[in-house]
């Protein structure tokens, strides 16, 4: 009888002399997202390999059913969590080893709103804190939806790529190649007969320009003397004869 009292007196000593702290604001998450519960111990102490246990303090559980995570002797759950909290619940191990207790809920239900306690027996530390579940917008129920639906709302997502949609800018290119080839022949057969007026008005200037030099007044003087020449020579001719 007095060893039952003896162990009494000893676990209600510990949690009297226990030190308590409690969150100064409550812990808000989105409904579907993550719930981050961190506290800080006095001294940076290895924690991974003490008892910790967390659990809930309001709603209609029993002790013995109201864990929603512990660990000890570096075991996760040695005490399995409430269903509920089922592989929701995890230790950032890291953090652990600094003496900094992070516990994360993910994903968050709105059933998790509520009063919450963790004990550290090695610290004999116990923090309480509270988290409230904000609901989903309407917005958010809507993706939820259209997505069910069938219909993307992921803007992050790489767009799906069509089998045909490859083939769009290789046909706008072939049209527009074709488009240039019709411009350039149509534009050459108006410029190729305004190149060859041109062309030929310059040539009819140059040869009228020959026959007016050739009718000068000394090209006459040329032509008339050769041809007094021409005439002259046969008559010296007979005169000789």
């Amino acid at each position: 009888m007095k060893v039952p009292l003896i162990t009494l007196l000893i676990v209600l000593s510990s949690v009297i002399a226990a030190e308590k702290h409690e969150a100064a604001q409550p812990i808000e998450a989105q409904e579907g997202g993550k719930a981050t519960v961190q506290y800080r111990t006095n001294s940076p102490t290895n924690l991974e390999n003490d008892m910790l246990i967390c659990k809930r303090l309001d709603g209609n559980f029993s002790d013995l059913n109201s864990y929603i995570y512990s660990r000890r002797h570096g075991q996760e759950h040695p005490q399995p969590p409430m269903e509920q909290y089922r592989n929701r619940t995890r230790l950032v191990l890291e953090d652990l080893r600094k003496g900094i207790v992070t516990l994360e809920i993910f994903p968050v239900h709105s059933s998790d709103s509520g009063r919450y306690k963790c004990f550290i027996r090695k610290q004999n530390i116990t923090f309480n804190f509270t988290i409230v579940v904000i609901p989903k917008k309407k917005t958010d129920a809507f993706k939820m939806t259209t997505a069910s639906a069938g219909i993307k709302t992921n803007p992050d997502a790489e767009p799906t790529k069509h089998p045909n949609m490859m083939g769009i800018p290789i046909a706008v290119f072939a049209v527009l190649v074709l488009v240039l080839v019709l411009v350039v022949i149509f534009r050459w057969n108006v410029i190729k007969p305004w190149l060859s007026n041109i062309v030929r008005r310059r040539r009819d200037k140059e040869e009228t320009f020959e026959m007016q030099t050739l009718r000068t007044p000394g090209a006459e003087r040329d032509e008339s003397v050769d041809n007094a020449g021409a005439a002259n020579g046969p008559r010296n001719i007979q005169q000789e004869v």
